[in-house]
Formats: C-alpha cells, structure tokens, sequence
C-alpha cells in the first residue's frame, strides 16, 4: 500500500509539473520557446504514464473508465498513425521538427496525458488541486507578460504584442483563453471568499494580457465563449433566479460591446490602440491581403488529391509550394500550415482525421451534457463556452504544446465528470504484487528509460549541438573543425531536427569558404554537406525546399550543372513560386547564359504583374542582355525609376560605371546628406578608373562632413599611394 501511494503521488505529482510548462524557456536549445518546452511536456507525461501503469496493475481503482470520449481519443490518434504512416513523408510526420515539434510522438504524448490525468485524478478534491496549479502556472505567465507591458522586459518577437514566456502572441493568447475560462469555473465553485475574490482577479489579469497579445481568433473566440455559456445559463438553468440575471446581463453586454465597437472604429481612441485597430481593420479586403485567403483554398484542393487518409502530419508544405500562389510572394515562403486547426487535420489526416478532429469537441459535450455527468450546470455552461472559444480560435491557427496541453486536461476532467459512477475496466482481475509486481516494474521502468532516452535526451542533445553549431559559425575566426563537430554531432543523433540543421549547414557554407581555414578543411566540409544534402533528398523526394537548398548549396560552390538541376525542380515542384525562377536566373547569369536568365526572370514577372521586385529582376535581367531601352520601358509602364541597389550592383557587374555615377549623383541630389550614396560614388569613380574624380568626392566628403573626414583622408592616401 505503501508503494501505491507512492506511485499514486508521482503520477499525479508529474501531471501538475507539467502544467508548468508554459513557463519552459530553454536558450541553450534551437528554438528555445518551442523545443524546450515539448522535452518538458514528454519527460513528464511518460513519467506518469510508467507511475500510472504500474499502479493500474497493483490497485483496480486506477484503471481506466469507458466513455465515448475515450474512445474518440483513442479513434483519432489511431487515425493520425494511419496517416502518417501512409502519408508522403512517414520519417517527417512521426517526428516533425524543431520549429514544431508535433508529429505522431507529440500526439502520441497528448493523448498519454489525457489518458493518465483520466484515471489517475480520481476524485473532486485532486481536480480542484489540478486546476488550481494549472492557476499558479497561469498567474507566474501573465507577472511575465504584465513585465513586457510595462516596457520591463522586451517582448522577444520585438513587437508592441505581448508574447510572455510564450515567444509568441498568438501562443499565449490562447493559454489565456483556457486560463479565464478554469478560473471562472474555480471562481464559482470554490466556497472561500478569498479564493473567489483572487480567481475572478486573475481571470481578469489574464484578460488584459489576452487583449494586449491582440490576437483576433482568440479574443473573438473569448466573447463568443463566454456569450455562449452565459445565454445557456440564461435560457436553462433551472437553479437560482440571480445566477439568470447575472448571465442575461453578460449576454446583452457583449451584445452592446459589439454593437458598440462597430459603430465607433473609426474613432480616433481605436485607431490609437495597437489592438482595437486590429479589430477594426476586420474586412473581406482586410482578408484578401493575409495569406490565409489563399492557403485554405490549397487545403481543399490538396485534401481531394488524397480524400481518406491525407497527406500525413507535417506535409502541408506539399501542398503549398505545388499550389503556390504567386499573391504570396512578400510573404513567408514555405508556409508548413494552413492557419486553420481543423482544415490542418483535414489535409494531414483526411476526412477520418478531419471527422476525428471534430469528435473530440462532440464527444466531450455529449459525455458533458448527459444525465449521468456529475458536473454543475454552471461548470457544464462554462466548459462548453471553452471549447467554442478554442475551437473559434482554432479556425485561424494551429495548435502548439501548451494549447495541447490545455486541451488534453480539460478533456480529462470533461471525461472525470462524465464517468465517475461508472465502474473502472477489469475490477475484479488480479492485481499484481510479489515477484508479478517486481518484473513489472522493471519492464516499465525500462520502457521509460528507453523512452526518455528516444524522445528527450536525443532530441535535447541534436537541439543542443545544433545551437553550438550556429555559434561556432558566428565566432571568430571561425574554426571550421568545430562546426564540422558540432553539425556531424547533431546529425549523428537520427531524430527531430536533421532537416533544419541541413539548412544551417548549407547556409554556413559561405563563412567556410570565406574563412582562412586549410583548403583540405574546406573540402572536407563541402563533402560532408554534399552527403548530407543528398541523403536528404533521397530520404524526402519531391521537397521543393530541400530542392532549393541543394540548389543554393552547389550554386556557391560554383557546381553549375548540378545547381540547375535542383533549381529546375523546384520550378518543376513549386511552379507558381517567383523565388524559383529568381534563384535559376541567377544561375544562369553567373555561367553568362543571358537570353536563359532573361527568360526565366520574364516567366516569374508575368505570374504576377503587379509584383514591383519580379519587375525589378526582370528589367535587370534585360540589361545583361544589352536591353537597356527595354528595360527602362518596363519600368516607366509601371511607374518604377531605375535607382535601386539592383542596377547599380548589375551595372556594376556589367562594368557600366557611368550609368552607376548616375543613379549615385541622383540619389545625392535627392539627398545631399546621403554619405553612403557619395561614398559609393567616389568607389564607382576608382573601379572606373578616374582616380582623381574618386579623391575629389573623398575630400569634398570631408569638407561636408567634418565626422568622416579621417576615414576620407585614409581612403585618399591609399589612392594616392597607387599613382
């Protein structure tokens, strides 16, 4: 008994620890906001999972009790694995990446949590004590966030929207969507006065931090909530006549703040306010210009090419760069999501994930709703206001840990209240004790060590040399033998994360070159690179990305054929892309092929015409081919001046010093204080030639600018000291 307790305590004691993982900030690892708090969640679930299972097996109280919750848990995940395992990158989708870090082994581990929190929190009083840790964790966020609007501590996006220990606005906004709603409900339940005083304060602290992330979703999702709940508790709760009042009185408020804040957006005070503007600015035009407009559609399209069972997790990009659009450009390039949780599933899963997906927001409201739930009323009216509030909030983002988290322990008290009469599965079976207990306990104790070692400590280490990675390339000099180490050393782990440090290697690849590292080093480092690239190509066919990146790769190493191979397949893979035809021209001017450079900059020009960098390129790429009429043409159609750093690099290239003395001299004349224009300017005249025209503008700089006279003088000297 002894021994039960103890597992008992560590389950439970694991559960509430991981309620904290909010707070997670882990800067010695790769995304610190993301991957550091995804090790925390895992460690901990699978310590309670190990703690959970061997108590099952000694105290019949602790085992699992059915509802049609469960089994749509159990349903969805097994429809994930499916998917994933048949989907178009099985390796990616079970472990995604540092960026994400979701995947089959993070869905796995959210439905572990919900499954042990389902059976090990058997009683009101340790739900209570659940929920108000998950308060203590919620209370230590918003103290950080309250800092960052105070102007104490700096958002880390750098940004006027509060981010907390989050890293992201859109992140903490929906913790604090669960945060206001658990306490409410403890708010209402708890008997002490002081404790209702102090819930109904945080709720409202977690409010202004919700309003302050000026997050649309979730604070469109927060009212629509607590609309919700309070028109149920108006229309049907039978018990006292006050708790109607009050919940009729918050219906018509909300009713009066829309209405209100419709009728004065135009004021000045909203237009002032970072956050209401937002609001305000809500339009079908507002919508046109976000991406979500067009990846959507893709979502749909990309779930009738493969309708059951989707493309699997993390494969969205598939569809993306394949049905790209070229309105996109400016925006992020290799979008992974559609920024919209239930069509995510949809083209991940297909539409038993999909259907899935909606399952779990069902169930939990038949499993709340029924007769035999032996939650209050008021609890059932809240509850089902959260989980409209995030489903709403769902439909413009996707999930990340901490909104799984949430999720997956409000559903595990949904499923508590739903099942507490009902009898645990295999009461009456033998429980284990003795030498039967001792074997189990070290097959499960070596179950969690294998565990920890597969899904936490490797993943922490590859995230870890991989951060030692890009700062060994960002010292100096820089020592190429250890970024080989460092790079060999995450790569030589096998799990979550090879994809991004082959990017980081490949975009190393010029400090390499450039640094005063052995000829013998260098190559060796390109070999490395080569190999790596190249089995992650043949790993993951049919990436645009990692196409891309092989491109790039060769491309500065000055590979030719081997560069226009893989950029011709991106164009092949992502033929709406701009960036593609960009990359491939660019290639093609560095082996002097003009006419092919020209053509493929044109092709990129006329996916969007109304694209001022695409015209910009292609007017550039005619100067190569002596169009310098043609050109200047394009871009007076198009109200465009020939004046940016492009041409002047161009004209550079193509040894037209005096057309770059032009776009120089009209830059100054535009602004006589411009020092970089002038310094530019005196360069042009010495790669010219015309050493006494480059002195000239020195000193006339140091004339006009006493500061930079000194610098001036140095340049002049060394001039000099070549006539």
């Amino acid at each position: 008994m002894e021994l039960n307790k103890y597992l008992k305590w560590t389950a439970i004691g694991a559960l509430c620890a991981a309620l904290f993982t909010p707070l997670i900030v882990a800067d010695s690892l790769f995304f610190p906001f993301i991957v550091g708090k995804s090790l925390f969640f895992k460690a901990l679930t699978e310590i309670a999972l190990a703690a959970w299972l061997l108590l099952a097996l000694r105290d019949s109280a602790f085992r699992p009790r059915i509802s049609s919750l469960l089994w749509s848990f159990v349903a969805f995940t097994v429809v994930v694995a499916l998917a994933d395992a048949f989907g178009q990158n099985p390796l990616k989708s079970i472990w995604s990446n540092f960026e994400r870090m979701e995947g089959l082994v993070a869905i796995v581990h959210v439905f572990a949590y919900f499954f042990v929190a389902s059976c090990a929190l058997t009683t009101e009083r340790i739900w209570k004590r659940f929920l108000e840790t998950s308060m203590v964790a919620s209370a230590l966020v918003t103290i950080y966030a309250l800092f960052q609007m105070w102007g104490w501590v700096s958002a880390s996006s750098g940004g006027a929207r509060l981010d907390g220990t989050l890293g992201n606005a859109t992140y903490l906004a929906v913790y604090m969507l669960f945060s206001i709603f658990i306490a409410l409900i403890l708010a209402y339940k708890d008997r002490a006065p002081w404790k209702r005083y102090l819930f109904a304060i945080l709720a409202f602290l977690n409010f202004i931090i919700l309003f302050n992330t000026g997050t649309r979703g979730a604070m469109l999702g927060l009212l629509g909530g607590l609309f919700v709940s309070a028109l149920i508790i108006a229309l049907f709760d039978k018990g006292e006549r006050i708790k109607r009042i009050v919940a009729g009185s918050i219906v018509g408020a909300v009713v009066v703040l829309v209405l209100g804040f419709i009728a004065v957006r135009d004021a000045d005070f909203i237009k002032q306010s970072n956050t209401l503007n937002r609001f305000a600015t809500l339009s079908f035009s507002d919508a046109q210009n976000q991406a979500r407009y067009y990846t959507w559609p893709m979502a749909i399209e990309g779930w009738k090419e493969r309708p059951i069972l989707g493309w699997g997790q993390e494969n969205f990009n598939y569809v993306f760069n394949e049905r790209y659009h070229p309105k996109l450009f400016g925006q992020e390039q290799w979008f992974d999501r559609a920024h919209n949780a239930p069509l995510d599933w949809l083209v991940a899963a297909g539409a038993l994930g999909f259907v899935g997906y909606l399952s779990l927001f069902g169930f939990a409201l038949w499993v709340l709703w029924r007769r035999s739930s032996q939650t209050t009323f008021v609890e059932k009216s809240l509850l089902t206001g959260l989980l409209a509030g995030y489903l709403f909030n769902n439909m413009f983002v996707f999930d990340n840990t901490v909104s799984y988290l949430m999720f997956a322990s409000v559903l595990a008290y949904i499923h508590f209240g739903g099942t507490r009469l009902v009898k645990p599965v295999a009461p009456d079976k033998e429980e284990f004790d003795g030498a039967d207990a001792r074997v189990a306990a070290i097959l499960i104790g070596a179950a969690l060590i294998g565990s920890l070692y597969l899904f936490v400590m490797r993943p922490y280490n590859a995230s870890q040399s991989l951060l030692d990675s890009l700062r060994a390339i960002n010292t100096q000099p820089i020592s190429v033998e250890a970024v080989m180490t460092h790079y060999g050393k995450a790569l030589s782990y096998g799990t979550v994360g090879n994809g991004e440090t082959i990017e980081r290697m490949v975009e190393s690849a010029a400090a390499v070159n450039a640094s005063n590292a052995p000829i013998e080093t260098k190559q060796k480092y390109y070999k490395m690179v080569r190999d790596a690239v190249e089995d992650r190509l043949e790993r993951m066919p049919g990436d645009a990305r990692y196409e891309l990146f092989a491109g790039s790769f060769y491309a500065t190493y000055g590979v030719s054929d081997k560069a226009e191979e893989h950029f011709k397949n991106t164009i092949e893979l992502s033929p709406g892309k701009q960036t593609m035809y960009f990359l491939l021209g660019a290639e093609y001017i560095r082996q002097g092929r003009f006419a092919e450079a020209e053509a493929q900059f044109k092709t990129a020009y006329e996916l969007d015409t109304n694209n001022t960098v695409s015209a910009e390129y292609y007017a550039a790429s005619m100067l190569y081919s002596g169009k310098d009429a043609e050109a200047r043409a394009l871009l007076q159609s198009l109200g465009m001046a020939m004046n940016s750093d492009l041409f002047i690099q161009t004209y550079a290239r193509l040894n037209k010093w005096g057309n770059v003395m032009q776009i120089l001299q009209s830059r100054i004349d535009a602004n006589p204080n411009d020092i970089q224009a002038r310094q530019d300017l005196a360069v042009a005249y010495y790669q010219s030639g015309d050493k006494a025209m480059a002195i000239g503008t020195f000193r006339e700089m140091g004339v006009l600018f006493p500061e930079y006279k000194p610098q001036a003088d140095q340049y002049i000297r060394q001039i000099q000291a070549e006539l």
